[in-house]
């Protein structure tokens, strides 16, 4: 298939690309932020993200090329950063604005902090500090995705980062930070699940890190203790979701109405349960097994691999009825063709992206329809291939 027509036809279902490639890029960012085998970074998650970026390039890249400063709309994002840099006027010092929490951030790690080692909440800190350095080097015509790189960090430095820095002056560390919020959001209710599906569990207290975790004896009746650590809370996960998608609403939208709100909250909340369902579904593979070493092992292997994988599940899921309620099954940005232009041999409408040409008779065709035939169905005339190309009709 050749490009022109690979684009035309992504073109043509662009709400199918767009959701493809936000799942991809949301994946892709929950296994570079918070993967599950140390190491394997790259090989994860690059290719979610670069995947996502090519598809995007292929369908947006028409209409960026023919966008100007008069034709970009004002979301509630661009309106907001707007007021926040004063009408745009202190976006050339953004760059030095970015440098200096890049700087903060490694000066406390090197000078401050009793563990000098970059943590989750750092890199998020130093992605935000580098999208403030490279946000006024960007052309404007790309300025809604510019728009969504710097809002998805800052949202998640105000949902992740600060609200962990804050906790973290008062516990003393991190892991005490997230303690509470596992001690009071997910061991409790985690229990109740557990009972739900039969399998009774007690609630305990690690005495050396001070985080909560639960008690069980599998079916063969070995005891195993499971304890929610910093990264089994699906806190990071949680706060990649709300984040994309408080970003990705603030950049697609004029106005916020209530179907948005409705979802938002619906959003916040499934992903709270996905959570809890995916810590339940670890148990569980422990407490089916024959082995107290079997039982480890098998929790080991569930949370390394299906902690991301039913988080990408429920990503999709989202972004799916999001994309069926939010959005009409037309793309109103592509041009309107009539419908009587249309191709006589394969019935589909003529594209801007695709040549197309006319016989005498004033059937319309598209070129790579018309080159499979000697002469028009229609009239049986011979096609004339120096007859003018016919523009697509608007």
């Amino acid at each position: 298939m050749e490009f022109y027509n690979l684009q035309s036809v992504l073109r043509r279902h662009r709400n199918a690309v767009v959701f493809a490639a936000l799942v991809s890029i949301v994946a892709g960012l929950d296994l570079l932020l918070n993967p599950p085998e140390p190491g394997r970074v790259e090989i994860l998650s690059l290719p979610f993200i670069v995947g996502a970026a090519l598809l995007l390039a292929i369908v947006f890249w028409p209409e960026i090329q023919k966008a100007t400063p008069e034709t970009i709309e004002e979301t509630l994002g661009h309106r907001f950063l707007h007021r926040v840099t004063l009408e745009g006027k202190l976006i050339p010092f953004l760059p030095l604005v970015g440098l200096a929490i890049i700087g903060l951030d490694v000066a406390y790690n090197a000078f401050i902090s009793p563990a000098p080692t970059l943590m989750i909440h750092d890199s998020v800190a130093i992605m935000f500090g580098l999208s403030l350095v490279v946000y006024p080097f960007i052309p404007q015509r790309f300025d809604r995705e510019r728009d969504f790189v710097v809002l998805f960090f800052f949202c998640l430095v105000a949902i992740l980062v600060a609200p962990l820095l804050i906790m973290q002056v008062i516990r003393g560390n991190l892991d005490n930070a997230v303690n509470v919020y596992s001690s009071t959001m997910l061991a409790p209710e985690l229990q109740a699940l557990l009972r739900v599906f039969g399998i009774p569990a007690s609630l305990m207290t690690d005495p050396s890190s001070g985080a909560p975790g639960l008690e069980f004896l599998t079916q063969t009746r070995q005891p195993i203790t499971v304890v929610i650590s910093t990264a089994c809370s699906g806190i990071y996960s949680f706060s990649i979701f709300a984040s994309a998608f408080t970003a990705f609403i603030l950049t697609e939208f004029k106005r916020v109405d209530k179907r948005v709100w409705s979802l938002l909250i619906l959003g916040f909340v499934a992903s709270y349960f996905a959570n809890l369902l995916r810590m339940a579904i670890i148990v569980a593979t422990g407490y089916f097994s024959d082995t107290t070493q079997g039982a480890l092992n098998s929790m080991l292997i569930a949370h390394s691999n299906a902690g991301w994988l039913i988080f990408l599940g429920w990503i999709s899921l989202f972004w799916l009825l999001m994309y069926r309620f939010l959005f009409p099954r037309t793309v109103p940005d592509m041009p309107a063709v009539k419908k009587e232009a249309r191709c006589a041999l394969c019935a589909e409408p003529l594209s801007p992206t695709i040549p197309g040409t006319m016989c005498q008779c004033g059937t319309m065709y598209h070129m790579t329809c018309a080159q499979e035939k000697k002469a028009c169905p229609k009239c049986n005339r011979t096609f004339m291939w120096h007859e003018a190309q016919v523009e697509p009709q608007t």
